[in-house]
């Protein structure tokens, strides 16, 4: 089982009481629903180490739903955005942060945070959830476009030499 899904019974009941804060028509349940969709296809390589390491209790999972929540909402600080997902109930059950879950290290965000942005697989998922939020009437247009301009100049990085090409996995 991955590291940050749950254990127990006890804990299944907890994320289903974290699930009661969020109303059922809330559009951001259908922007999970396609991270989730995403990440499916992508949960053997995010647990093959091809994806970082988890440090603390942050999980790479994890940090991609909070990677598609800075990109959404345009949340510049990383420091800011470890505040509201400790704050919102929202942001935790989007995340998927229990409750009982220690606060994640701002360096082991930051570093997986930059790892993370450099995979091409990473960056499609981003778009596909920015996309689905655009529908949902969570984005305009010109900031569904800002988005995915600012998720490009990840992949130019790549492309210079500033870090390696992400490899897409095959889907199955």
């Amino acid at each position: 089982m991955m590291r940050g899904a749950p254990a127990t019974a006890r804990d299944a009941l907890r994320d289903r009481r974290l699930q009661g804060f969020v109303p059922i028509e809330h559009p951001l349940r259908r922007v999970r629903s396609v991270v989730d969709g995403t990440l499916g296809w992508l949960r053997p390589w995010l647990c093959s180490g091809a994806a970082p390491p988890p440090r603390g209790s942050l999980v790479a999972e994890q940090a991609v739903r909070a990677l598609v929540l800075q990109l959404l909402f345009a949340i510049r600080r990383d420091r800011q955005l470890v505040e509201q997902i400790w704050y919102s109930m929202l942001f935790r059950w989007f995340v998927g942060v229990r409750l009982d879950e220690p606060k994640w290290d701002l360096e082991a965000f930051a570093a997986t945070r930059q790892y993370l942005l450099t995979q091409d697989a990473i960056r499609e998922v981003l778009v596909a959830a920015l996309t689905e939020a655009h529908r949902v009437g969570l984005l305009t247009v010109e900031g569904l476009d800002a988005r995915r301009c600012e998720l490009s100049q990840y992949a130019s990085e790549v492309t210079v030499g500033v870090g390696q090409p992400g490899v897409l996995p095959a889907r199955e």
